[in-house]
């Protein structure tokens, strides 16, 4: 289920320049992806494709090489770049620029481990096992953090998880796709509030907000930007 030569992710980005943005982005999925520590699921699992730096037996490395996951010498997994997306089109990133005013770090709301199989492949006694001890985690995490927003793409059993059904409200809507077309039904994005934070959360399909075009997931940015006065 935890493969081994991983280790837990229970934050990617720079923390500290995140400590320091005048607005403060958390973005969420389920869990981190085997894809950080293997291309494919013929390789074996390692932490030198993306986490270089880490050198087991030494826990100080583990706090390092999270902070350094966006860092230009850095290979983040392109999975990332849906939520990028969004954050540029509120004026924020996960990576430092000058472009963009806001930093932002991305959390996962079931468990800081990535799993083999991955979790839609996992039995449900078996997701239930690693939420029960990875989620608790999260809301620590979440606290020491004081996100002023969270954007998150996770289906809405977690939401319910989270007790936070009754605040949903629509935040957004798409009805066309890229092209022009009438979706079947719309895309919606959601807002919540959790703990007192505004949380928006879009429908995951493959990728954070995954039927969404890049356009329209910049357009959801620039509505949040809108929406929060920034």
């Amino acid at each position: 289920m935890i493969p081994q030569n991983i280790i837990p992710i229970h934050w990617f980005g720079d923390r500290k320049a995140y400590e320091k943005s005048a607005v403060r982005v958390v973005t969420v999925g389920l869990n981190p992806s085997d894809k950080e520590f293997r291309e494919n699921d013929k390789m074996p699992f390692s932490t030198k494709l993306r986490f270089p730096l880490y050198q087991k037996g030494k826990p100080e490395t583990l706090g390092l090489v999270l902070n350094d996951y966006f860092k230009p010498t850095a290979n983040p997994y392109s999975w990332f770049k849906s939520f990028e997306y969004i954050l540029n089109g509120m004026g924020a990133s996960y990576y430092d620029s000058k472009e963009y005013l806001y930093r932002a770090i991305h959390t996962d709301i079931c468990t800081p481990w990535a799993t083999d199989p991955t979790w839609s492949k996992l039995s449900s006694q078996k997701r239930e096992e690693l939420y029960a001890e990875g989620h608790p985690q999260w809301l620590k995490l979440i606290a020491d953090l004081k996100p002023d927003i969270i954007i998150a793409s996770v289906a809405k059993e977690y939401i319910a998880k989270l007790g936070i059904i009754d605040t949903q409200t629509e935040f957004c809507r798409f009805d066309f796709t890229k092209d022009g077309k009438k979706r079947r039904r719309p895309e919606m994005v959601w807002k919540y509030e959790f703990d007192g934070i505004p949380f928006i959360n879009g429908r995951t399909r493959n990728n954070p907000f995954g039927s969404l075009s890049k356009e329209s997931k910049q357009v959801v940015g620039e509505k949040i930007k809108k929406w929060m006065q920034l």
